[in-house]
């Protein structure tokens, strides 16, 4: 499947996500209170993650988190790096979540296509410039669309899923 970006319409961020902000979790929580939910923070190594802590610490500390899948976006640091979590995460205060605002839509495959969209701005967010949610949230995006008002969901999916890369396709595949 070939993309063909002269049809594409500009979206502001705003329209797409939800922005969640983070707060405070460290590496001593994450080491006194282990489990298997992703604990993520700014950085490019192992997709922000720094980590595995127990979910249910994190609800009784009511920290940021979702338990579907999810982007996170780097704050500070590597600001700008854009990361996918298949499996839902909570964030610290370096790292901000993204999830769309369309639930129907919320599928891995979107997520991967929208990953590459934002990362092409991660340039923005160099030497030093933070990203706050006002800033973030007023990128414009192009992406394919239906109509000048809606994006083309599925046909960020069809072209996820048509790339020959057969892991890819099986773990997206096992999570719609």
């Amino acid at each position: 499947m070939k993309l063909n970006i002269s049809d594409w319409e500009s979206f502001c961020a705003s329209d797409i996500f939800f922005l969640y902000n983070g707060s405070g979790i460290t590496k001593e929580e994450i080491e006194d209170n282990p489990g298997s939910f992703p604990a993520v923070q700014s950085g490019a190594d192992n997709n922000g993650c720094i980590g595995y802590i127990s979910k249910d610490y994190c609800k009784a500390m009511n920290y940021t988190y979702v338990e579907e899948p999810c982007l996170t976006v780097a704050r500070t640091g590597s600001a700008g790096f854009v990361a996918f979590q298949p499996y839902g995460c909570v964030v610290g205060d370096s790292a901000k979540i993204l999830l769309l605002k369309n639930t129907e839509h919320r599928k891995p495959a979107v997520y991967l296509f929208l990953r590459t969209i934002l990362m092409a701005n991660q340039y923005k967010y160099t030497y030093g410039r933070k990203v706050t949610e006002d800033k973030y949230l007023s990128e414009t995006l192009l992406l394919p669309s239906v109509d000048s008002i809606t994006p083309d969901w599925a046909s960020m999916e069809k072209y996820i899923l048509s790339l020959h890369h057969k892991p890819l396709k099986t773990a997206i595949t096992e999570q719609t």
